[in-house]
Parts: C-alpha cells; sequence; structure tokens
C-alpha cells in the first residue's frame, strides 16, 4: 500500500482550535493486555448533530430529520471519502481496472476449458513447471483444483508481462491476509482456500472499488453488503473491513453452495449471481465446464466463464510461486498487525486517538479501512489500536477525551452561499468543511445540496475569519492574491478569508527566527503550533496559495514570533 500524501488534512485543520492532547506518559501501565478494552466513561455528553437554523421556509436538512435516529447520517453514504481516503481507493481502483483491461484484451477468458488433464501416475503435461501429479497437486487443496486449458490460460495470463506486476503485488498482499482469512473461514465452516476468491476479486486490497461498484477485499455491491450487516453510511463502509467482510463473504458463500451444491457453481454464483446459475441448469447444464463451454453469452458471460479457472489457477500459483517464475527476491511481503479495541464514545479526531496511542494516523488508517472521515462516527465506535499500544492509550485517553471531541451542524446550501461564508457563519475553517465532505474545493456547491459542518464540542471554538493584527517589522514580501471562490449556481465570487486571528501574545513580535520543516508537518499545524495566523505565515514566506504549496522536509520557514515555543530549527 503506497504512502498517502498529507493524510487525514482535516486533523490538522480542526486541530487549530482544539487544544493539544495530553503527551502518552513515557512508561505504561504494566496492566496484562486484552483484545477488547473499554474506556472510561466521557465526562461531557455524546455528540450530537446540530443543524443549522434555516430560513423560514428553506429546506430542513436531511441530517436534522435524522436527529433522533441511531444511523446519524445514513441518508449521507453517496458523499464521497476524505480526499485522503479517495486517494488510496483511487490507486488500488486503478490497479484493479488496469487488470481488467488487460483481461479482456487478452480474451484469455473466452478460452474454453478444453479437454482436463486426467488424473493418475506421472507429470501433468499442460504444467511442465510442476514435478508431481494431479492427484498430490489436489490433495494440496481444501477446495476442486482442476487442470484445463482455461485454468492454464489463467496461469499463462498472470505470468504476462502486464500482469506480472500486478501478481507480485498480490503475492505480497498474501502475506498478510491468508492466514487470517483462513482462520475466519474455517470458523465459518468454510474451506480455507477459499481464501483466493478474495484474491483474484481485489489482490487483498482493502480500498479497491470496481466498475460495478463493488467494494473492498471481498468485493461487495452496496446492497449486498447491507444484507449480509455491513454498514455503509457517511462515517464508515464496512465492506472495506477485511474481518466483517470476510466473515459476510462466508456467509453469503455458504448460502450459495447450499443452493447449488458444487463449490465451482457457487464462486461463479458469487459473480454471476445464483440466478443465472439456476437458468443455465434450467438448459440443461448441470457442470460449470459444461456451462462455460457453450459459445457466446447465452449461458454465462465471458466475465464468469473465467472467473473460476481464474480462482484455481491464482491458487495453483501462489502455493508453487518459485516454480512459476515469481522469485522470493521480487515479493515485498506485508504482515498482519495484532490490535486491540478500544471503545471511543463519541466523535474524536483520529490525531487525538493517533497521539494517546504512540501512533500514526496512517497506521490508524491501515488498521480501521472502513473509516471514511479523519474522525471517529458520532456514536460510540470501536477503533483498533497497535495490541502493543493498548496499556499506553489507557493511561494517556482519560487526559485527551472531553477536549477535542465533535459536533456536527447540518447546512442547505442556498443561492449566493460560498465556501468562505458558510465556514465564516459557522467560525469553522474551510478546509474542515471540504474534508468532512469530501470536496477538493469549493466551486461544486450546488443549491438544496448539504453539508455537514465540523464543530468542537468543548475546548474553545475554530477560529472565526477575521483580519490580524500584522506584526510590527514582517518582512517585506509579495502579498498573495486573495483566492477567489464562485457563489452556488451563481456567477458571483467572494474573498476567502476563513483564517485564525494573531495570539494576543504575538501581536507585537519583532523578532526574526526560522522553523526547519520536518516530515508531517503542514502549514495549517505550523501554524496552529506557533499560535499565528496562516495567511501572515504565508504572507512572511510569499506563499501564495497554501493549498497548493508543497512544503520540502528539511526547508525553513521564516517566522515573526518570540524566542520561546515550539522552534523546531
Amino acid at each position: 500500500m503506497r504512502p498517502i500524501r498529507n493524510i487525514f488534512t482535516l486533523t490538522a485543520v480542526l486541530a487549530l482550535a482544539a487544544p493539544a492532547a495530553a503527551q502518552a506518559p513515557a512508561t505504561a501501565a504494566a496492566a496484562a493486555s486484552a483484545t477488547t478494552r473499554a474506556l472510561p466513561p466521557a465526562e461531557l455528553p455524546a455528540a450530537t448533530l446540530v443543524p443549522a437554523a434555516p430560513a423560514k421556509d428553506a429546506p430542513v436538512p436531511t441530517v436534522q430529520k435524522m436527529l433522533d435516529e441511531h444511523e446519524l447520517a445514513a441518508a449521507a453514504a453517496d458523499v464521497p471519502d476524505d480526499p485522503a481516503v479517495a486517494d488510496e481507493i483511487d490507486s488500488e481502483s486503478a490497479d484493479l481496472e488496469e487488470l481488467k483491461r488487460a483481461e479482456e484484451e487478452s480474451h484469455v477468458a473466452d478460452q474454453g476449458p478444453g479437454v482436463p488433464h486426467q488424473s493418475g501416475p506421472g507429470r501433468i503435461a499442460l504444467l511442465p513447471e510442476l514435478d508431481h501429479d494431479l492427484v498430490q497437486l489436489q490433495a494440496e487443496y481444501d477446495i476442486p483444483i482442476d487442470v484445463n486449458e482455461a485454468v492454464v490460460g489463467y496461469i499463462r495470463f498472470f505470468q504476462s508481462r502486464v500482469a506480472r506486476k500486478h501478481f507480485v503485488k498480490w503475492l505480497g498482499r498474501s502475506h498478510k491476509f491468508i492466514d487470517r482469512y483462513r482462520q475466519i473461514l474455517k470458523e465459518e465452516g468454510l474451506p480455507q482456500d477459499t481464501v483466493f476468491l478474495a484474491m483474484i476479486e481485489s489482490g487483498f486490497g482493502n480500498f479497491a472499488y470496481s466498475r460495478a461498484k463493488a467494494s473492498g477485499p471481498w468485493q461487495f455491491i452496496g446492497p449486498t453488503g447491507k444484507l449480509f450487516g455491513l454498514k455503509q453510511d457517511f462515517w464508515v463502509d464496512e465492506r472495506r473491513d477485511p474481518e466483517k467482510s470476510a466473515r459476510a463473504a462466508a456467509r453469503f458463500l455458504k448460502q450459495l453452495y447450499q443452493q447449488t451444491g458444487d463449490w465451482r457453481l457457487a464462486w461463479a454464483g458469487y459473480n454471476a449471481g445464483v440466478g443465472r446459475i439456476f437458468k443455465a441448469r434450467d438448459k440443461g447444464y448441470e457442470d460449470f465446464w459444461a456451462m462455460a463451454a457453450v459459445p457466446g453469452k447465452k449461458v454465462l458471460r465471458a466475465e464468469t466463464k473465467g472467473y473460476v479457472p481464474k480462482l484455481m489457477a491464482a491458487a495453483i500459483i501462489t502455493k508453487h510461486p518459485e516454480a512459476f517464475g515469481f522469485k522470493a527476491e521480487e515479493i515485498d511481503p506485508q504482515r498482519w498487525e495484532e490490535y486491540a479495541e478500544v471503545n471511543v464514545p463519541s466523535a474524536t479526531l483520529l490525531a487525538v486517538v493517533a497521539k494517546s496511542a504512540g501512533t500514526s494516523e496512517r497506521q490508524l488508517m491501515d488498521l480501521n479501512p472502513e473509516l471514511r472521515r479523519a474522525c471517529t462516527p458520532p456514536r460510540p465506535y470501536h477503533l483498533k489500536i497497535p495490541k502493543d499500544q493498548a496499556d499506553a492509550f489507557a493511561e494517556a485517553w482519560p487526559k485527551a477525551q472531553g477536549k477535542v471531541r465533535m459536533t456536527f451542524a447540518g447546512h442547505v446550501v442556498r443561492k449566493g452561499d460560498t465556501l468562505s461564508s458558510i465556514a465564516h457563519h459557522y467560525g469553522v475553517p474551510t478546509e474542515g468543511i471540504l474534508e468532512m465532505n469530501g470536496l477538493r474545493n469549493g466551486k461544486k456547491l450546488r443549491v438544496g445540496s448539504e453539508l455537514i459542518i465540523p464543530k468542537p464540542l468543548s475546548g474553545g471554538t475554530l477560529a472565526r475569519a477575521e483580519e490580524p493584527a500584522a506584526p510590527a517589522r514582517a518582512p517585506k514580501a509579495r502579498t498573495p492574491e486573495p483566492q477567489r471562490e464562485p457563489a452556488a449556481e451563481t456567477s458571483a465570487s467572494a474573498t476567502v478569508v476563513a483564517s485564525h486571528a494573531v495570539h494576543p501574545t504575538l501581536a507585537g513580535a519583532e523578532r526574526k527566527t526560522t522553523l526547519r520543516v520536518q516530515a508531517g508537518d503542514t502549514l495549517w499545524s505550523i501554524a496552529k503550533r506557533l499560535g499565528v495566523e496562516l495567511r501572515e505565515l504565508c504572507r512572511w514566506n510569499g506563499i501564495e496559495n497554501p493549498r497548493r504549496h508543497k512544503l520540502l522536509v528539511g526547508s525553513q520557514l521564516v517566522v515573526y514570533a518570540p524566542a520561546t515555543g515550539d522552534r523546531r530549527g
């Protein structure tokens, strides 16, 4: 999984107004570790969704209508994910789509099964790479394994130049997920080698999203995922949860096997729908290979014809990678991370949880890929953290909770609204609204659309827009042109003025200092840490657009501030 740039920018934005979380103690409590921990009760009431007061006869936000419902903001499930999460979805989905196109262009799925290799002593003629017979090969699996032209065709496809790089990536991920999936499948009463279905569906990619709108490692479409208990709303998409989706897939496949009586047909039904399998049987085709041998798509589509041989091919290569040319030195094996679950009682920034646990937001994202926002949902939520950090978290959390929890307002966009005017009205940074609603800029506001506005529940308010006082002897630098954004559905524009007021102790600051940029720094986090206004920090350094400016690790920023404070120069 590739590194994410500017992961969870919302964290830095909302942290402008929230006090810093207490630093975790150097020594962890000696309590025995456990896989599930209950946190101390919250000091404040649970976060609630606070609607904006609409004008008379104005539309009422859906979020307001749902104030008394447990599924908070469930109607907003189609809102895009945070940009950082969306980038990861785009990356894994692009890999999936590239391989899909290569498969279609090769027409490997159109190749019929041909004459299968017969059981008996001697090497398998179609697979000269293996030095044992078919009976020995089949004995290595608890699922059906056939060797025919269709299966061998997919083995050769995965060895091809265009597909090989993807299969290498799959083999790396397999080290992380196969053992855990085998355990789940065994617990659910399925053959453990059913794990290879997840391999051909997504390459074990938690963020994979297909052209058919299927998501997660087991590639559930929305309705089927909900049918098998996978929650999907504004805050989470449990189709991306590797363990929950594996259990849902196991229940689904068990049902398909009970309906068809054959694992090959159950897999085909997972891909095409069991109704198509029943129709094929009604036409007199009882066996999957007989269905796949029929030319055209009268019985099965090409994708389904290739589904079963592709699964078998992936299984054969994965257990014999060296024999098929996949060398150990080219595979980057990922590992499963053991975790503890902690009960976060209400909406809380992931940055605070990460700091309390002594870990990173990226690690929390890897452990909780179902999260769609840079915070936990506004309801009690079981969040996974690294198991070896559980004691430190339990000790540090009571000092941090209550200061950084969040609440939300619902806002219906009206004619003339701009992102900056909405941010000014609620006293929050524009970046927080962008991140919470999965927007990359404010140009896509539409009259009648709904926005969720993140606000701190306590510990101060997010900064309202106001003109800061310039520090004395500020360096002469080119003043950036104000950014402009269109009003919703109109040609009018407004200046983006949402910013953080200059800290009173810095109003007369005269000393010029420098700050060295470190990994993870953003302009917003630096401004907050120094207690200065973002616009001033940009003006001092000749930065025109803070959203597009790329901070380079090791570079220096000019700061006009007292000598005390955070100066990591």
